[in-house]
């Protein structure tokens, strides 16, 4: 078992899942308003990562950043509309001390109400928080 510690030493890019253990190519939607500099967040990519700027069928990933409570309804209505079948998707939100106008409860009951399924939370800045979803294996897509 990971100590606290060790997780927190885990590269951004690894604990969200943009790089894996495949050389497949991997396609990873970036949406919203992230950081501009949020590529670099990262640190060094393997070759076989893109980045997009829209949801395809060849989409794995999205990353999806959120500033309001808007913001989350129109990422929610998109994702249950484009998420291709197999993919995941992090929505990622600003820190409870940012005071935003929605919460990490509003983010999965939306991601909830669509057929989504949230699976594990991640810490990405001192702003950013991230909730990540899948399909439910019983969702029909």
């Amino acid at each position: 078992m990971k100590t606290q510690g060790a997780y927190s030493d885990t590269p951004l890019a690894k604990k969200l899942g943009v790089v894996n253990n495949s050389t497949d190519s991997r396609e990873v939607a970036l949406l919203g308003a992230p950081p501009e500099d949020f590529i670099a967040w990262l640190g060094e990519l393997p070759g076989n990562v893109s980045f997009r700027k829209s949801l395809t069928a060849k989409t794995a990933l999205a990353l999806y950043f959120v500033g309001t409570a808007r913001d989350l309804d129109a990422c929610v209505k998109m994702l249950a509309v484009k998420l291709p079948k197999g993919a995941s998707a992090w929505i990622i939100r600003p820190k409870i001390h940012l005071k935003p106008d929605f919460g990490e409860n509003d983010v999965r009951n939306g991601g909830l109400a669509v057929g989504l399924v949230d699976y594990k939370i991640c810490s990405v800045s001192e702003e950013w928080s991230g909730l990540k979803f899948a399909w439910r294996k019983t969702a029909k897509k």
